[in-house]
């Protein structure tokens, strides 16, 4: 009997005491007003909210909207598409803005995050409809006006933040190639993926074009068996390693040396599921925070050389002066994040305790583990240094 009331006792703490607690702390801490504009192309539902990361972050440390209405929400407090009833959606960007007007509007607002500029295509929207045929394109891609918007952010030494594919198609060369030379960095073509299964019919997230192309780039059929990485050139080229005959490891990891996890607070090595794309800083390696590393055989790393691609990859990229500049080249912002912890303080460590960080298909563990601390550190810092911050 008294090892039923220890029992009952222990989950009373566990289970209601304490997230009780982490909620008064939550409460209790100080809300920090910042003006946030945030992009997002490709929410074409609730379910895949684009910009659900940066609204987990911005609700969880308390930054708010400085026109006292309260807490950031993800459904509305955004620009990009808007997914309606019966197939209609809306779209409320830049488009159409004069320099000038984009120069008042950068003055109204201390950070710029571009969760997503992708867009919607016809395979998704306004269902979700496998093909291999190539989708057309519905909205999306970087416009001059998201260019002229995020220099003049910089120029007025704001905080500007982007995320995976935000110099590829949809968007034109012409627009990418002064993006490019705005913030220092050269996107290489490619874009790739960790999968712990090449059967499409069990991994959804293999795309149904990627076995028709490599078919009819090598001339031989599809081998859905095994895992590894696929990377995938903007001119439709496919490069596929195989884990045991090109990777020791199947998926990659994110690697960050000890000078960079102690100013961020992330994890020394953490597996990375998702998609990725290859961009280069102008200023070299010293820019580059976090490197994504394959862990290749011999004989992978001829297969990427043979296509020009490094061995290695930068997986989070920072660049200042003017302004304040940072990249993830991973998709973080499609993460299934829950908000069952978001209102309560430290719940990172909750979460992390409740993830799997060897589980190959975890998509929300590296959110806890990497870009979380990074945007706490990056924002909180920001923030302080801002008039009257308080903080």
């Amino acid at each position: 009997m008294k090892k039923r009331y220890k029992a009952l006792i222990f989950l009373f703490i566990v289970f209601v005491v304490i997230p009780m607690v982490l909620w008064i702390s939550w409460v209790l801490s100080p809300q920090r007003p910042m003006a946030v504009f945030i992009m997002d192309k490709s929410s074409f539902s609730d379910e895949r909210q684009k910009n659900r990361a940066i609204n987990w972050v911005l609700t969880h440390y308390k930054f708010v909207k400085e026109d006292g209405q309260g807490y950031y929400d993800a459904r509305k407090d955004y620009l990009g598409f808007f997914p309606g009833d019966d197939a209609r959606y809306e779209t409320d960007d830049l488009s159409g803005k004069s320099p000038e007007e984009l120069e008042e509007l950068a003055k109204g607002y201390h950070m710029a995050y571009y969760a997503d500029s992708y867009g919607v295509h016809s395979d998704v929207w306004p269902e979700i409809i496998p093909s291999t045929l190539p989708a057309h394109q519905i909205y999306g891609g970087l416009e001059q006006e998201d260019v002229w918007f995020l220099e003049h952010m910089l120029q007025q030494d704001k905080l500007v933040v982007a995320e995976f594919i935000f110099l590829s198609p949809p968007t034109s060369e012409a627009i990418r190639a002064q993006a490019e030379e705005i913030f220092g960095m050269q996107w290489q073509k490619w874009t790739g993926k960790f999968f712990h299964t090449f059967n499409p019919e069990i991994e959804r997230s293999v795309p149904p074009w990627v076995p028709v192309l490599y078919e009819s780039q090598y001339d031989e059929r599809w081998n859905p068996e095994g895992s590894g990485m696929i990377f995938v050139h903007e001119d439709g080229t496919l490069v596929v390693l195989q884990h045991g005959k090109h990777l020791n490891k199947a998926n990659p990891h994110i690697h960050s040396s000890r000078d960079i996890r102690n100013e961020y607070g992330m994890s020394r090595s953490i597996p990375y599921p998702g998609w990725f794309d290859i961009i280069m800083p102008d200023g070299g390696e010293e820019e580059v925070l976090s490197w994504l590393e394959p862990d290749l055989t011999p004989e992978g790393k001829m297969l990427l050389s043979r296509h020009g691609i490094p061995h290695r990859f930068p997986a989070l990229i920072r660049r200042s002066d003017p302004g304040l500049f940072y990249y993830f080249a991973g998709d973080f912002a499609h993460s299934p994040l829950k908000r069952r912890f978001v209102r309560a303080k430290g719940s990172r460590y909750a979460e992390l305790f409740f993830s799997d960080l060897t589980d190959l298909t975890d998509k929300s563990a590296y959110f806890y583990a990497f870009y979380l601390p990074v945007m706490k550190n990056v924002m909180r810092e920001y923030h302080a240094g801002l008039p009257g911050s308080g903080n």
